[in-house]
């Protein structure tokens, strides 16, 4: 039983702060310094991973939207090379389509 609250008040001394103010326990100052410099290079890490992986969601999304421009403009641009499309656009030029087929000249 003793045991118990020795160990509660050992627990609460430490985070009252007790340990880092007591003269024997100055010693251990760089310690705790390179432990708390290291949890804090720990969650600054796993920030920049989070933001990373939060960017990298983002452009996959973007990329899928590009992927649909594309697919979207490359029919356009297919379905306006058929002859009859041609045909219609120049009809204003009053440029007409040849009926004769054209000679092949062999050398």
């Amino acid at each position: 039983m003793v045991k118990k609250s020795q160990n509660t008040n050992a627990i609460s001394a430490i985070l009252r702060g007790e340990f880092i103010a007591d003269k024997n326990n100055i010693k251990y100052s760089p310690y705790i310094l390179f432990i708390v410099s290291l949890i804090l290079l720990n969650i600054s890490i796993s920030f920049r991973a989070e933001s990373l992986l939060k960017k990298s969601i983002y452009l996959e999304k973007e990329v899928a939207d590009l992927r649909l421009v594309y697919i979207t403009t490359k029919s356009e641009l297919t379905s306006m090379y058929r002859r009859s499309v041609i045909e219609n656009l120049v009809d204003d030029l009053d440029i007409k389509t040849s009926l004769t087929p054209p000679k092949i000249v062999e050398y």
